[in-house]
């Protein structure tokens, strides 16, 4: 059976955006959110685990029927929570974001000053200062973005790594009604964190958009 009918968001390929100034570090919050949320999967993905524990693919119909409305009412308490981070994450949004990250540049002009213009040696020097503490606020901003990609990749591992033994196991039919929300609250999540940093995760979005191949065409056969 293919996963042809698994609705999933082909985003499509981006570049990291700068800011041109730091923001109101919006970006810590969304990492604390992102770790709850992580902590939280784990929960979930837990339990599905202890429900698979016992079983096998060549266990019988009916135990593996018994078990299907079990992981999936884990399934979509996991996509609550991812649906709920996610709106939790947009509130974070100024208000005049669009739903595009724009990539901006930023541009320093130095004053050139001659040996006997204090006033003009001083205005250079507080620029220069003004141009490092910029750089050093982008960097810092640039480095959150990165530790918010991996814990957005830590997510959606333990999500797909749980989601393919239990697909392997029970089949993909009796699943297929909890994995769409799924992946769309995923989808979701990511936009939402692109969204208030006005970054675009390539690896992130790289990473969901694999998974989900490599699972259509392990269950190609099926």
């Amino acid at each position: 059976m293919r996963l042809s009918n698994l609705t999933f968001f082909t985003l499509t390929t981006l570049s990291l955006a700068s800011p041109l100034l730091p923001r109101q570090a919006p970006e810590a919050s969304i990492e604390s959110l992102l770790t709850t949320l992580f902590a939280t999967v784990q929960t979930y993905t837990g339990a599905i685990n202890a429900t698979l524990a016992p079983l096998t693919p060549s266990s019988s119909l009916l135990e593996k029927t018994a078990a299907i409305p079990q992981i999936g009412s884990q399934i979509t308490k996991l996509t609550l929570a991812i649906q709920s981070t996610a709106s939790e994450i947009r509130s974070l949004a100024p208000e005049n974001a669009t739903t595009q990250p724009t990539t901006t540049t930023t541009t320093t002009t130095t004053t050139t000053s001659t040996d006997d213009d204090d006033d003009d040696d001083d205005t250079s020097i507080a620029t220069r200062d003004d141009a490092t503490q910029q750089d050093y606020g982008v960097a810092a901003v640039k480095r959150q973005a990165i530790a918010i990609a991996a814990l957005l990749s830590l997510i959606i591992v333990e999500i797909f790594a749980t989601v393919t033994a239990a697909v392997a196991i029970l089949g993909l039919a009796g699943l297929l009604v909890y994995l769409n929300p799924l992946t769309g609250a995923l989808s979701a999540l990511i936009l939402a964190v692109q969204l208030v940093l006005d970054v675009v995760l390539i690896g992130v979005i790289a990473l969901l958009n694999g998974l989900l191949t490599s699972l259509a065409l392990g269950l190609s056969g099926l």
